[in-house]
């Protein structure tokens, strides 16, 4: 998939990515990766996304607590875990975070911002959505469907 979308197509765009995770069968938790330059619009996303899985809650981007956790109403998951690694060095600060646990966890949808700042911890199978700047209100999303 490769689109150019403005923010009031994000509703829409967030609708068929939860539809292609919920295609995504597995036995531990379902991970989106999100790339991006600063400002190219992951957050953004992230709290279309949430909202659109019923978060109640006002979505912020966790830089400063690298990870927030709220319950979703969804038929495939309980959990939204939104983690940005932006601050992180290395992996090993994943990990001491409790991610192996996460990831255990199927009930879990885990949204990663910044995951090339901690690439071994990042599963083979996660959905992974490259965010480009394209105009001051455009954006290009690239995903492998």
């Amino acid at each position: 998939m490769e689109i150019i979308v403005t923010k009031k197509q994000l509703p829409k765009v967030a609708q068929d990515i939860i539809k292609k995770i919920h295609k995504i069968k597995s036995e531990t938790a379902t991970v989106i990766a999100l790339k991006g330059d600063l400002g190219s619009g992951k957050t953004t996303l992230t709290q279309v996304i949430a909202q659109k899985l019923g978060v109640k809650e006002n979505t912020i981007s966790p830089t400063f607590v690298i990870m927030k956790k709220y319950k979703i109403l969804d038929k495939q998951f309980e959990n939204l875990i939104h983690i940005d690694a932006y601050r992180l060095k290395e992996s090993s600060e994943l990990l001491n975070l409790g991610w192996q646990k996460l990831l255990a966890d199927k009930s879990n949808l885990i949204i990663i911002e910044w995951p090339e700042r901690v690439p071994e911890c990042i599963p083979e199978g996660a959905y992974t959505i490259e965010l480009h700047h394209k105009e001051e209100n455009t954006r290009l999303l690239k995903s492998k469907d």
